[in-house]
Formats: structure tokens, sequence, C-alpha cells
């Protein structure tokens, strides 16, 4: 059975899981995690079903607004292995423009399934697990110094989720996945160019819902503005095999090593709250496509 352990990074500590120790409900699995952190039992939990009875048009919300997404290939990224997921710290002159509150990227990583079951993400819609999800972590750069001072605090953090399927290869994401065979044991890093990430989400940035919620490992503080993109992105067969297939969870010298699969947190209960959705339930065909608005200050 898989192990539970405490590993410590900065910006925060989380309690890691890898297998089926994730979501198994045990003594390892996230049924615990409330014991240790009480936020983990609270309110605002993520992730969620998004389903017709908490939906409600809001005509308020705009596109999302990118600034200095497209990363020059001078600017490195650090990729590591933090032992329950692979993790790109990100530039903090990534900006969403456009929410309350100036959110600068700290970090993005992702959550899978495995092989046998391609229905790794966290977030569902209609009760659909999608194959993988993505999310772009950012900090609220009006009121904190880094991610790590923002973690715990209301308004402290925003989330841009991507929902993955299987379909056609894609390359943004394979500047990502190629460096996997460099990180396949937890504490492993190495160096990926910088590219330009607004290619890894879906080519309408004004399709979303938008909640308040958690993050989705411990310690789960209440604390993250979810933007959750409807259309979900295309990835290969076998670049969805890679994910699933080449990382673990345990450090290299480990002799019985645990395979990093199943990595995402079961949907949460969404009581007395609505979603807003930035599109009309049920009559996509009626809304026009809107103009994406995309800034560079890097003029790419």
């Amino acid at each position: 059975s898989c192990r539970a352990f405490i590993v410590c990074l900065k910006p925060w500590c989380l309690l890691a899981h890898c297998g089926k120790g994730w979501g198994a409900g045990g003594p390892d699995g996230e049924k615990g995690w409330p014991k240790k952190y009480p936020f983990c039992g609270g309110v605002f939990q993520s992730p969620i079903d998004f389903h017709n009875d908490i939906l409600q048009f809001d005509s308020t919300l705009r596109p999302v607004e990118l600034e200095g997404y497209n990363v020059s290939s001078d600017v490195k990224f650090l990729l590591t292995n933090n032992g329950h997921s692979v993790k790109m710290n990100l530039s903090s002159a990534m900006r969403i423009r456009n929410f309350s509150f100036r959110y600068s990227a700290a970090q993005l990583h992702l959550h899978w399934g495995n092989r046998n079951k391609q229905e790794g993400s966290e977030h569902t819609i209609s009760g659909r697990h999608f194959a993988a999800e993505l999310h772009i972590v950012h900090y609220n750069a009006d009121q904190y110094l880094d991610l790590k001072s923002a973690i715990d605090k209301p308004n402290g953090l925003a989330v841009l989720a991507v929902l993955m399927e299987e379909g056609d290869f894609n390359p943004s994401f394979e500047k990502i996945f190629s460096h996997f065979q460099h990180v396949k044991y937890k504490d492993q890093e190495t160096i990926v160019p910088g590219f330009n990430v607004r290619d890894l989400l879906p080519d309408r940035l004004d399709d979303y819902y938008r909640y308040e919620g958690s993050l989705t490992t411990p310690p789960c503080y209440p604390s993250v503005l979810w933007t959750v993109f409807r259309k979900p992105v295309e990835v290969s067969a076998q670049q969805l095999l890679a994910l699933e297939t080449t990382l673990y969870c345990t450090e290299s010298s480990d002799p019985a090593p645990l395979e990093m699969v199943d990595n995402f947190r079961r949907v949460q209960e969404f009581d007395e709250r609505m979603v807003s959705v930035s599109f009309q339930q049920g009559r996509p065909e009626e809304r026009p496509p809107s103009k994406v608005v995309y800034h560079d200050d890097e003029g790419g």
C-alpha cells in the first residue's frame, strides 16, 4: 500500500500521497486529511462538479486577459518532481490583468489518473471526468509579496484550470512532457526553456466556470478564485501515457518505487453556493465568439 508522508517545500508543506493512497480513504487516504489539516474538512473546498443546478450566467464576466505569458527561451523554468505532482515554477512577470486584483504567476502543475483509467481531472462537468487537469497558480500581487504569504489569505490565490482529453498531439504540452525523463523520481529537477505558456490554454478565454474554492491538496486553504475553462485541450494518447507512466513519487534510491498515478482529489460538496459562468447554458450557438484579449509586453 502507498505511504503518506510530509514533504516540506517552499512555498508550502503538503501531505503527499501516491498511487491509490491519494484517494483510497484509509489512514493514508484523503479522508484522513482533516485530522491533520482542519481546513480540508471545512467549507469552500475544491474540486467540484459543474452541473446545471449550480450554474448561474454572469454577464459581467469578461474574457481572461493575460500579460507576459509569451516567455523568451532565455528565461529558464525549473521543473520539479515534488513527490505528488510535477511542478514548474513560473515568472512573476506573467500576470492576469482584469480580475479584482492583479495576480502574478507562481507555478503550474498537473493532476492525472492512470493508464487503465484515464479519468484524472479534479473538476468534473455533469459528473464526467477528463483525462487530466492543468493548474496555473497565481498569487495576489497587489496585496502580497509572493505565493507563500498569499496562500492562506482571502483573495490570496487565483488558479486557471485547464481540462485535458485525448486527441491530437499537443506541441505546447510537449515542451514540458519531453523533460519528464529527467524528473522521474522525487526531488529531481531540470530546466525547461521559456515558451508561450498561453498556448497551454484553450483558444477561447471567454468560456469558463468561476467560483471561490480551495487548494486541492493539504492544507486545503479556502483562498482560491478558480477559473476553469469549459473547453478541454487535447493531448495525444502517447503524451497521456507519458504523464501516467513516467513519474514516481519515491526517490531514485528507493528499493520499492511507487508510481505517481491518480493524484487527484475527489469532488467536494458544494452546498448553498453558485458557480458563475461566462456562457449561456444550453445555447452556446447563440453566443458569437468573443475577441480574445491578449496582452504581451514582450512583443510576442
